[in-house]
This record gives C-alpha cells, sequence and structure tokens, in this order.
C-alpha cells in the first residue's frame, strides 16, 4: 500500500522519521455522511530512505501490505472463529450458564494474540514504510 507523507527529520543510517496522514475507508468526508466520528489524524513512523531525502520533503511511502492483512486477519477472523468454537463447546455441557461462560472465555482467548501481535509491534515499531519516490 502506498500513501504520502512528509518527512520530519532525519535519523542517519538510511531512515528518516516520516508523518503519515491516517487513511481510513470512508476517507473522512463526515459532514456529507454523518457517520461514525473517526477521526483524521497523523502517524508518526520512521521509514527506510533509499534516496537521500531532505527535512520537509513530500515522498510517497510503501508499507508491507502480507503483514497488515495477516495482522488484519489475527485481529477480525481469529475471534470470529473463536466465538463459534467457544459456543459449540458450551453447547455439549447442556447448561446455559456453563455454555455462555466457556463462550466468552473461548471468544476472549481468541482476542489475546491480537494483543500480544499489537504490543509486539508497538516495540518494534510498528509498521515499516520504505520511501518509493520523492515528490
Amino acid at each position: 500500500m502506498t500513501q504520502t507523507a512528509t518527512v520530519e527529520q532525519v535519523l542517519g543510517g538510511g531512515r528518516v522519521r516520516i508523518a503519515v496522514a491516517r487513511q481510513s475507508a470512508c476517507g473522512h468526508d463526515c459532514e456529507n455522511c454523518a457517520g461514525c466520528g473517526a477521526q483524521a489524524g497523523t502517524v508518526r513512523a520512521v521509514a527506510e530512505d533509499p534516496l537521500g531525502v531532505c527535512v520537509g520533503d513530500r515522498v510517497e511511502v510503501a508499507s508491507d501490505n502480507r503483514r497488515i492483512i495477516g495482522i488484519a486477519a489475527l485481529v477480525y477472523l481469529l475471534p470470529f472463529a473463536a466465538f463459534f468454537v467457544g459456543y459449540a463447546l458450551g453447547s455439549l455441557t447442556g447448561n446455559p450458564l456453563l455454555h455462555a461462560l466457556i463462550t466468552v472465555v473461548v471468544t476472549a482467548a481468541g482476542c489475546f494474540p491480537a494483543v500480544l501481535c499489537d504490543r509486539r509491534s508497538r516495540r518494534q515499531g510498528g509498521i515499516r514504510f520504505t520511501i518509493q519516490r520523492k515528490l
């Protein structure tokens, strides 16, 4: 996925700090849809700089799509699947309270890997960007 960013700081070692406008599916056209109330913002990240850009340059950066798709699957699909597994296991008990408890516990356990992935990603600096070209 490519995005436009602004170089904020040259860090050395072929890396720069960039500011990337947060992307959303709706394009933050809130006055026309009055929808979710999501807020536009800026994400600051470190990017690999093979071109030698300067502070203030507008650049096109690319992120690793495979990693983003994997994280999305982990965040959305694993808890969804865990819910159905928990529901099926709970239904074997015959007790409605135990059924609900097992469903909740297994669903929560399905969310746990996403939390771990988020913490690991934050320690490693989040999504990795590479500068493709200077605009």
